[in-house]
């Protein structure tokens, strides 16, 4: 900044004396070659230039620069499958299973009419994304002797981040059957397909 005033000051002075220079010979009488005219333009253009030079000198680009990153987590999966109660000689073919995080597999032996098994299934959300029931499938083996029963949830729930919740599953032996099935196994396959919440 100083050497900018100072550079500004020496032209002013510069100007100054051309011209004061100039008068003083014309008192005098004596013969120039100066014109007034020219000098005052020579002036103005040498302080129109060191206006420039200054302003180049002081202004300076701004740059910004950020980073964004997406931080949010999707992961949803069933944790847990315990067996809650039974009644009768119902029990496990298989222990429950879970494939691909929210599919649960039930294989369960009834013997006689009346026996039931029920299953507590637990659903974490340990990602940071709120996350919707879409769509609850369930397949079975389209058995008529056997019934299944899902109890405490439905589509539409609403899962919110790093929260879990549970659901039962009830297989049972149908009460209305007279006859002994031929097969009185049942194989249930229950599937979650959670969207995430908008």
């Amino acid at each position: 900044m100083s050497k900018f005033i100072l550079a500004f000051c020496s032209c002013i002075d510069f100007v100054l004396r051309k011209i004061y220079n100039y008068n003083k010979g014309r008192g005098r009488k004596m013969k120039t070659n100066h014109n007034p005219k020219k000098l005052m333009i020579l002036g103005l253009c040498l302080i129109v230039l060191f206006m420039a030079i200054g302003y180049a000198s002081f202004s300076q680009n701004l740059i910004i620069n950020g980073t964004s990153t997406i931080t949010s987590d999707w992961n949803i999966k069933i944790t847990d499958i315990t067996v809650k109660g039974f009644n009768g000689s119902a029990t496990n073919a298989e222990e429950p299973q879970v494939e691909n995080d929210t599919t649960a597999i039930f294989k369960t032996n009834l013997i006689s009419p009346g026996d039931s098994m029920t299953y507590e299934v637990t659903v974490a959300n340990d990602g940071s994304i709120p996350a919707k029931l879409n769509e609850l499938k369930v397949e079975d083996a389209n058995n008529p002797a056997i019934l299944f029963q899902v109890n405490g949830i439905s589509e539409s729930d609403i899962l919110g981040e790093h929260s879990t919740t549970t659901f039962e599953v009830q297989v049972s032996y149908n009460s209305s059957i007279t006859t002994q099935p031929e097969n009185p196994k049942s194989t249930l396959t229950v599937t979650l397909d959670y969207v995430q919440n908008s």
